[in-house]
């Protein structure tokens, strides 16, 4: 009896332990091919989120650069499209450790990473993008907002059980573009579960989202008052898309039954725009004969393939055997920046739905919720967004006044009660690429919940 009872207090001792610590030791990354020494953890690997069909979710957690890492929040990134991944571009491009700068192993360090703030893991949702998958090959025929957000919920879930030390820590969901859809379903689901009896908490605190793609209506509308207003496209074209197309059922300007429609919108992307970035409008072409091009599909719009000036590092990086190995990856899995499969499958319905209903069911949760957009997008410009704000009438705390970023106009904010927007000046759609340090100064002032320096 006596051997039994120590045998028991033992396993007991130990179970606590291991839970105190909590890490789940098989998915950490010793060190990525060609990283440079850091001084804080990583880990890296998938997350089952529905075991009968083999849907699993990868993940990338990267530890805060911080002596306090334990007790920051853990803030999770999606990318949108949909169908991009997170790793690829949020990470390896954005606001992640390491920049990618040729072909080989050569990581840098990036000086503005958002992990000198919080935790941040990186999803490649839903399964199909980037390294995630599903054993079931009917799950790549139909995707939609509501699948992908019980996915992502089931994601947080299972990765809370494999990391339960940061069980207690403040939750925050970021993102860009087509998490303007993701980020407020998800939120929505997060608190719906916290209601239900008996569930585990997940202390969600608010969410940042950039050039978020929220209402068809609104941004459709915006999109091409952008191109008008910054003087893109004709009069006429302008005039034709006005007349033509019905912004709120098309997912992008364009896609109708209308022919007019149709041609106005094939002339403003496929001609008007063709040699320009849709992305950030300014970026400096590659037309001259020197220049190292490369084209990357527009997947909301479907412009003619924007330029993007510098060579594709990071494709052939996230496909060397040593990189996939290190991040725990299937080993037959390609991985691709965005997946055609999956964004042609996206339910329309779901790209079309408003998300406005969301955010009025989410006002007055006590969250923190901050909306930021580069000013010289022209996918999901600051116009569109500026627009549905209005919409949603919400009363104005601290009326619109320039940002002080290094003493100069880092942009624009204003704040309503229960929701903050920012604009950041002469940056794109992907803010944290065009303009990093500014990027870290909004997620730092979000963090915070202060609003961002007056000049």
């Amino acid at each position: 009896m006596q051997i039994t009872f120590l045998l028991w207090a033992s396993l007991i001792s130990l179970t606590a332990m291991l839970l105190i610590k909590g890490e789940d030791t098989s998915d950490f990354v010793e060190r990525l091919p060609g990283q440079p020494a850091v001084k804080y953890k990583q880990y890296a690997g998938y997350v089952t989120v529905n075991a009968t069909r083999g849907r699993a979710l990868f993940y990338w957690f990267v530890e805060a650069d911080n002596k306090k890492a334990a007790s920051l929040p853990v803030s999770f990134w999606f990318n949108g499209g949909p169908g991009c991944s997170s790793i690829g571009e949020g990470a390896f491009t954005e606001l992640g450790p390491f920049y990618n700068k040729n072909e080989g192993f050569g990581l840098v360090r990036n000086h503005h990473s958002w992990n000198r703030d919080s935790n941040i893991v990186f999803v490649d949702s839903p399964a199909g993008v980037g390294y995630s998958y599903s054993n079931t090959s009917s799950d790549y025929n139909y995707f939609s907002d509501e699948l992908t957000a019980i996915d992502a919920l089931a994601f947080l879930n299972g990765w809370f059980t494999k990391f339960p030390e940061y069980g207690n820590n403040d939750v925050y969901l970021l993102g860009e573009s087509y998490a303007g859809h993701y980020a407020p379903n998800l939120a929505k689901q997060i608190i719906l579960h916290n209601e239900r009896a008996g569930s585990s908490q997940i202390k969600l605190k608010g969410f940042l989202i950039g050039n978020p793609w929220t209402d068809a209506y609104y941004d459709n509308k915006g999109a091409v008052d952008f191109w008008y207003y910054h003087s893109l496209i004709s009069d006429a074209t302008y005039d034709a898309i006005q007349d033509n197309c019905d912004y709120k059922s098309e997912p992008a300007v364009g896609y109708s039954n209308n022919l007019v429609c149709q041609n106005a919108a094939n002339q403003a992307s496929g001609i008007d725009m063709a040699e320009i970035n849709a992305y950030n409008i300014y970026a400096g072409n590659c037309n001259t004969p020197n220049s190292s091009t490369v084209l990357k599909p527009s997947f909301f719009l479907r412009f003619k393939d924007s330029k993007f000036c510098t060579p594709d590092t990071t494709t052939p990086y996230l496909n060397l055997p040593e990189v996939k190995a290190a991040f725990h990856t299937l080993s037959n899995i390609t991985w691709t920046e965005c997946s055609v499969v999956v964004n042609n499958q996206y339910s329309v319905a779901s790209v079309v739905e408003s998300m406005l209903p969301v955010y009025r069911f989410l006002q007055g949760r006590g969250l923190k919720i901050w909306i930021y957009s580069g000013d010289i997008d022209g996918v999901v410009p600051t116009t569109g967004t500026r627009y549905w704000l209005k919409e949603l009438d919400l009363p104005i705390e601290v009326p619109w006044y320039p940002w002080n970023h290094s003493t100069q106009v880092g942009g624009w904010t204003q704040v309503y009660r229960g929701l903050t927007f920012v604009t950041v000046r002469n940056a794109g759609h992907m803010v944290p690429a065009d303009k990093p340090g500014q990027g870290l100064a909004v997620f730092r002032s979000f963090l915070a919940g202060n609003p961002l320096p007056p000049l």
